[in-house]
């Protein structure tokens, strides 16, 4: 007679006694891939910041063709004003729904911290020391910021696996090349590559993630 406890214990025998399988680890790799990919993007701020810089770069450009000087750093500042205080409230908001909800994805604190060390420390910084004190030495403004708005939104692409990120990025990157060498409509340029590289983008991402919200549900 054979002893039953030499005997293998099948999955559900481990399970009821507390171990763990191979399933439960496929399941729980599978949670965290899919919280991972799926957490709410908020993408209203890089549509927000895609419409400022819409404007903000042919609003210059055309302040400058009419020599209208005095009239571009209190213009700069009120778009940025409204741009950090939109950013300001809207972290408020999110904040408060993700402490509700009581799950604060790691990779979103990444892209936070990624973006709020290349835009806010560095280019509000050189661009607003720059206009202030009439010193670029650290490079033309509008072009510093379009640059910067490319690394970040590459990053977060990269942070977050959404390729349209990285592809917004690369978008910007292209519009950088074709103003250097269109001096004359630089700013233009500037302003609908860097727009278009932040709407276009948070649009698609955000539209992915209520599609794959409802199949969830």
């Amino acid at each position: 007679m054979k002893d039953e406890n030499l005997e293998p214990k099948s999955d559900v025998e481990k399970n009821e006694n507390g171990k763990i399988t191979s399933d439960d680890v496929k399941f729980m790799r599978l949670a965290i891939e899919k919280n991972y990919k799926q957490f709410n993007p908020d993408t209203h701020t890089f549509i927000m910041w895609g419409v400022i810089c819409l404007i903000c770069y042919p609003v210059i450009h055309f302040m400058v063709e009419f020599q209208l000087f005095k009239w571009i750093l209190p213009f700069f500042l009120s778009l940025m004003t409204v741009g950090l205080s939109y950013i300001l409230i809207s972290l408020c908001f999110i904040n408060r729904r993700e402490k509700k909800a009581g799950f604060v994805p790691l990779i979103k604190k990444q892209a936070l911290w990624a973006w709020i060390i290349i835009m806010v420390l560095h280019g509000l910084t050189w661009n607003i020391l720059g206009t202030v004190f009439n010193n670029y030495c650290a490079g033309d403004p509008g072009f510093l910021f379009a640059i910067l708005f490319s690394i970040a939104l590459s990053i977060t692409g990269i942070f977050s696996s959404k390729k349209e990120g990285l592809y917004g990025g690369m978008l910007i990157y292209i519009g950088l090349l074709l103003a250097f060498f269109i001096k004359d409509y630089s700013y233009i340029i500037l302003g609908l590559a860097t727009g278009m590289g932040l709407i276009i983008p948070a649009i698609i991402i955000q539209r992915n993630y209520r599609k794959q919200e409802k199949e969830n549900a």
